[in-house]
């Protein structure tokens, strides 16, 4: 069995943490929701649409799907469910009002990009 270790420079990834957030709007403790929200804020106070919100979230390792009626942040890499968007102070309502109606995979309930827009 090979073991696949990152070259020694290269940093790792942050898995934030390995339980899904439940019923409650986050698992996190206070220390890492602070740093996750450092971490994603910009992209949600930056964005101008909701493809710009995918595309950037995407690229920090973060995914939005609906879980019931929440829209949740979720780490790509890992899969887990961190926290609700309105932990992060942009709930579903107020992004709605900013950007429409988002693009959603009915199967997976993951908000995808506009696949019409320039990027």
């Amino acid at each position: 069995m090979a073991i696949h270790l990152p070259p020694p420079d290269s940093p790792r990834p942050t898995l934030w943490t390995g339980v899904n957030r439940g019923d409650g709007e986050t698992a996190l403790d206070c220390e890492t929701a602070v740093s996750l929200a450092c971490h994603v804020i910009d992209a949600f106070d930056r964005a101008q649409d909701w493809t710009g919100l995918i595309i950037t979230l995407a690229k920090r390792g973060f995914g939005l799907e609906f879980e019931g009626d929440r829209l949740i942040l979720v780490n790509d890499g890992t899969g887990v469910s961190l926290c609700t968007c309105r932990f992060l102070g942009h709930g579903l309502a107020s992004l709605t009002a900013r950007f429409g109606k988002p693009r959603v995979l009915a199967t997976s309930g993951r908000l995808i990009a506009d696949p019409d827009r320039d990027i």
